[in-house]
C-alpha cells in the first residue's frame, strides 16, 4: 500500500470510489453521491473528507449558477485518486469472487 492508500477500507469507501470512477473525470456533489450509492450523508461526507486528505479528490465550490439554494461543494478524482480507486475496486472485486468461490465450495451459495 502506498502512503496515499487508506489503512482500513470500508464498504462506503469502495462504493464511493466506484461511483466516482464511473463519472470518468466529471465533478459531482455529495448529495448526488449519496443518492447514487444509497449511502447517508454522514457516511458520504466522512469518506469524501478522508479521500481528499489522501489526495484522491479535489474539491471546489460551484460557481454561482443562479440556482436556488446554497452553493454545492463539487468533488472530482485526482490522477492518483483515479489510479488508487481503480486498484481498490479491482481488489474488492477479487475478494468478492474469492468469497463466492469459497461459498460454492462449502455449499453456502
Amino acid at each position: 500500500m502506498t502512503a496515499n492508500f487508506p489503512r482500513r477500507i470500508t464498504k462506503p469507501t469502495v462504493a464511493i470510489a466506484m461511483y466516482l470512477l464511473s463519472l470518468e473525470g466529471k465533478a459531482t456533489y455529495g448529495l448526488e453521491i449519496g443518492r447514487s450509492t444509497g449511502l447517508g450523508s454522514a457516511s458520504v461526507y466522512a469518506v469524501l473528507d478522508r479521500l481528499e486528505q489522501y489526495g484522491w479528490l479535489e474539491s471546489e465550490w460551484e460557481a454561482d449558477s443562479g440556482r436556488k439554494g446554497a452553493r454545492r461543494r463539487l468533488y472530482k478524482l485526482t490522477e492518483i485518486g483515479t489510479t488508487e480507486s481503480n486498484r481498490l475496486t479491482e481488489e474488492s472485486k477479487a475478494k468478492i469472487v474469492s468469497i463466492s468461490i469459497k461459498n460454492l465450495a462449502t455449499g453456502l451459495a
